[in-house]
């Protein structure tokens, strides 16, 4: 059934990828508004691009508000890392390498200074991404952490061991997970009635839902928070830039000129708004202090969409499947479980209109187009004897054919911007058996050539037909694979 609906959604198609410029000869490639000419067979000294277009104020910040990491702009990624985030007139929009990548190198860990040598190439954990969003498989909630997706007998057994502060939540694999949930979406989750939200997902084997309601949950949590310190204080470790997004703040919502934004520094414009949100943070405690907790939609929708950017497929209303409108309410009652909403109608009325079936709709297609299987083997040393390990194992690979992920499922903000190719040059491994995913590439890629995962699993015998691989594809995801390898085999 959910394969068979992506028939629906061929508005979008992942196209191509060029595997390549032929020596020195040119790729012309779109970041945003700003156009960049790579040329491969330059002199080594040179980094090998150049922009077309002098307007300096297309300034992109990361677009991920749920990354627990500072956000970096895309524009400093795209030079000082190993890629870009660009377009081509027949590859669409993806990921492309910014310089010469090496075999085994992390594709989003930052270069180093020509002068040091880097013997270390894709090591470390500076490469790994957190997710936008990730959830465990509801069938292996008693294996792995309910935030990061790690092995929780194993993590338990090594705190206990080495006498650390053990998580006094069951769900959790360590007391930083159980912080760090706790601080974003547990606390309001506690006091919300999942019941029926999870029956219905293990009944109809979905994973879905449950990762909205966890984007919905983080939302109305970062709605009703209150602390201004600990936002000034997570803002103060960032390097500012005087980025769009914060033009626009200044200018449109604090109405500040915009010959005065101009001449602010970046600190200026940081404390500027900092101050603003300190004095917005003031009413709202205010009112907490005359019993009206009340929930700031400006907040919670700001939350609600921090997938945006991710492709999706626009289904009109009338086209969506009678599922997704019952996963809606479903969602809509849990929410509207939670202690702090459920006796007032205004509240209610809040999280209606941002979690409206629109929002539901787009965001269940940028999973389908998006999502990441998280999967790693299962350790042998999370078990205590043979017989524990065996019914683990048979555990897990029963939850692995209902659900296709055997540990959990994630969307990534540059993750999802990788296109296909049945001849990839990047793999994708989950090295610390938790969410933090790893991009490394599995062969020497030039300058300008783009940057290519497996959307479909290459390991399986099925995938040998050329055939069959390009119907899983157009199936899942609603476009004829034209990758070299396809094209050669088709051929032959």
């Amino acid at each position: 059934m959910r394969m068979m609906m992506m028939k629906m959604l061929t508005r979008f198609n992942h196209h191509h990828h060029h595997r390549g410029a032929a020596k020195k000869a040119t790729t012309t490639v779109t970041l945003f508004s700003r156009k960049f000419v790579f040329k491969s067979g330059d002199n080594d000294d040179d980094d090998g691009f150049s922009c077309d277009d002098d307007d300096d104020d297309d300034v992109y910040e990361s677009f991920s508000l749920d990354h627990d990491h500072d956000p970096r702009n895309v524009l400093d990624d795209a030079i000082s890392g190993n890629f870009f985030i660009g377009h081509h007139e027949k590859n669409g929009r993806g990921l492309y390498a910014s310089r010469d990548v090496t075999k085994n190198e992390s594709i989003f860990k930052k270069k180093k200074k020509k002068k040091k040598n880097n013997n270390n190439a894709g090591g470390g954990t500076e490469g790994r991404q957190k997710p936008i969003t990730s959830h465990p498989t509801i069938w292996n909630y008693d294996l792995e952490c309910y935030l990061c997706l790690g092995e929780l007998s194993k993590k338990k057994k090594k705190n206990n061991n080495n006498n650390e502060e053990v998580s006094s939540d069951g769900r959790f694999c360590s007391v930083e997970c159980e912080r760090d949930a706790r601080a974003s979406f547990y606390e309001t989750e506690q006091t919300m009635d999942l019941r029926r939200m999870e029956k219905y997902c293990e009944e109809n084997e979905l994973k879905f839902p449950l990762m909205a309601l966890r984007i919905a949950t983080r939302s109305v949590q970062r709605s009703f928070r209150l602390d201004a310190n600990a936002n000034a204080n997570a803002k103060a470790s960032v390097q500012f830039m005087v980025t769009q997004s914060m033009r626009k703040k200044l200018i449109k919502e604090m109405n500040i000129s915009e010959e005065e934004v101009n001449q602010m520094t970046p600190e200026e414009a940081a404390r500027r708004i900092r101050e603003n949100e300190e004095e917005e943070e003031e009413e709202r405690t205010n009112k907490k202090e005359e019993g009206a907790m009340s929930i700031d939609r400006k907040t919670m929708k700001k939350y609600a969409n921090v997938a945006e950017l991710l492709v999706h497929a626009h289904v009109d209303e009338h086209q969506m499947f009678p599922s997704w409108k019952e996963e809606h309410a479903l969602l809509l009652q849990t929410l509207e479980s939670c202690e702090k909403i459920r006796d007032s109608e205004e509240e209610k009325e809040k999280i209606r209109s941002v979690f409206d079936i629109r929002w539901y709709a787009d965001l269940t297609t940028r999973f389908h187009l998006n999502s990441f299987k998280v999967e790693y083997p299962v350790s042998a040393s999370t078990s205590s004897s043979q017989g524990d390990f065996r019914a683990m194992m048979e555990h897990t690979l029963a939850s692995s054919i209902r659900t296709g992920a055997s540990n959990g499922s994630a969307i990534y903000a540059y993750g999802s911007m990788f296109n296909h190719s049945c001849a990839p040059n990047v793999n994708v491994a989950w090295p610390e058996r938790n969410h933090l995913v790893e991009f490394v590439a599995n062969e020497n890629i030039k300058q300008g050539e783009q940057l290519t995962i497996a959307y479909i699993d290459l390991n399986e015998d099925w995938s040998l037909n050329v055939a069959k691989r390009r119907a899983q594809l157009e199936e899942a995801y609603g476009f004829v694979c034209e990758c070299p390898r396809c094209v050669s085999e088709t051929q032959n």
